[in-house]
């Protein structure tokens, strides 16, 4: 059981051997990945605009139907309720914290620094937050390329000639049999380390290729769309823009650690605060349809990139803004710091793609 979850549950009971049934119901959910799960679990958690189980979308509605039938499975008394939903699907994502980063994305990407909060009693998106710090560092952590080395195999095996008779070669065919069995053994467990030994130097080569592209990139100071030196993008258009180039170099999931300190090396600001209305009619149309090609933004997840689909029904300008507002749920007025809009917005490509 999640050491938070006690605390969460109090909210709706105290009652021990509920709280045991209502985990097991988590653990069977989140025993099944899928992004409209993670979806569906955002939207209950922090109450959004856009339902839960969407607009006649079957995939979230399908989602939905799933999370509130493994409780009902567990306990067939179960009274559900709004509140007790919000409650078990904040504890079913801290359940994906640990081994799925996009779930730990999706929270902050759905809080908006701030512009939403989850009504809980437990600081949820800094255990977001504190997650994809634990990913990020696990998952670029050097191998020891000391344990690379392949030992020479021995062949250990002792010859039973019971039933070899030396007036009949045919008698030693289960000797030839016993070396070749034996020979094949070792070439399998020979194969076997070498090939967990090749793993782990393509696992090496996968996380330095991807800090050589990031350090070339900030220091070659040069953006890829648009193809400008750092120097030449508008202030406004930084955050997106730059946060776009990171995502594009980023293989390795939820991104390094230090994307907020190469996005600052590219002069991304860290004080005062941008209006996400602003950032998103700073970017050219020709950047706007790039970013947006070939992907589907959720009002309630990826709420930066539903800003930019509107932007573009309607061109730059306040036309759009008070249609995303209600949709969303966010103020029009939304401002945060521009190096965590652009943090917020890297993460929000990588979880769409």
């Amino acid at each position: 059981m999640h050491a938070d979850f006690p605390k969460l549950f109090s909210e709706i009971s105290t009652d021990g051997a509920q709280r045991d049934l209502r985990w097991a119901g988590i653990e069977a959910f989140a025993g099944t990945y899928t992004k409209a799960r993670v979806e569906m679990l955002a939207r209950l958690a922090f109450d959004t605009k856009p339902p839960p189980g969407g607009h006649q979308q079957e995939d979230l509605a399908t989602a939905l139907g799933a999370f509130h039938k493994v409780f009902l499975d567990a306990d067939p008394s179960i009274e559900q309720g709004k509140r007790q939903d919000q409650i078990l699907s904040a504890a079913a994502l801290m359940r994906y914290f640990a081994t799925k980063s996009t779930a730990a994305m999706v929270v902050t990407t759905t809080a908006c620094g701030g512009a939403r909060k989850a009504q809980l009693p437990i600081d949820f998106v800094t255990a977001a937050e504190n997650a994809l710090s634990l990913l990020a560092a696990n998952r670029r952590r050097r191998p020891d390329l000391n344990k690379v080395k392949v030992e020479a195999p021995e062949v250990e095996y002792e010859l039973d000639f019971s039933e070899a008779q030396p007036s009949s070669p045919t008698t030693f065919q289960g000797v030839f049999d016993q070396i070749a069995n034996a020979v094949d053994q070792a070439f399998a467990d020979l194969v076997a380390k070498f090939n967990k030994s090749t793993e782990l130097l393509i696992d090496a080569g996968k996380k330095a290729d991807e800090e050589l592209d990031m350090l070339s990139w900030v220091f070659g100071q040069r953006a890829q769309l648009p193809d400008e030196a750092f120097a030449d993008v508008p202030a406004n258009q930084k955050p997106l823009v730059f946060a776009r180039d990171l995502a594009s170099l980023t293989t390795i999931y939820p991104g390094p650690n230090s994307v907020p300190a190469l996005l600052s090396r590219a002069g991304v600001k860290s004080t005062g605060k941008l209006s996400i209305v602003d950032a998103v009619n700073a970017v050219s149309d020709r950047w706007t349809a790039a970013v947006l090609k070939d992907r589907s933004p959720s009002p309630a997840t990826t709420p930066i990139h539903f800003a930019l689909a509107k932007r573009q029904e309607t061109g730059a300008g306040d036309e759009w803004t008070a249609g995303w507002s209600a949709i969303t749920g966010i103020e029009p007025g939304a401002a945060l710091p521009p190096i965590a809009l652009a943090e917020l917005f890297y993460r929000e490509i990588l979880w769409l793609r």
